[in-house]
């Protein structure tokens, strides 16, 4: 069984410019200028979300204060894997 994705038709004003060269590079990749612009959007939007992940949130941040922390105070650490490393991040 296959799902479709409800797809709403909408406009957007654009340079004449910028519209000519998505064309082209629609045409030079055999895609429809509609199927082009729809990828560029979606990688953009997977892009960010990415982004939006690898934020400090304010619990890492404290996480990396302690670690300074205890780095200045001579409690230097070594691990073997980063593996090790991450476990001692969550454990504080």
């Amino acid at each position: 069984m296959s799902t479709s994705t409800l797809r709403v038709p909408t406009s957007f004003r654009l340079p004449a410019e910028l519209l000519e060269e998505l064309k082209e590079c629609a045409k030079a990749t055999n895609r429809s200028l509609n199927n082009y612009v729809e990828s560029i959007l979606m990688d953009f939007m997977s892009k960010n979300k990415t982004m939006e992940e690898n934020v400090i949130t304010p619990d890492l941040q404290a996480k990396l204060d302690k670690a300074r922390e205890e780095h200045k105070n001579g409690e230097t650490l070594c691990f073997d894997t980063a593996q090790d490393a991450i476990a001692w991040m969550e454990a504080l």
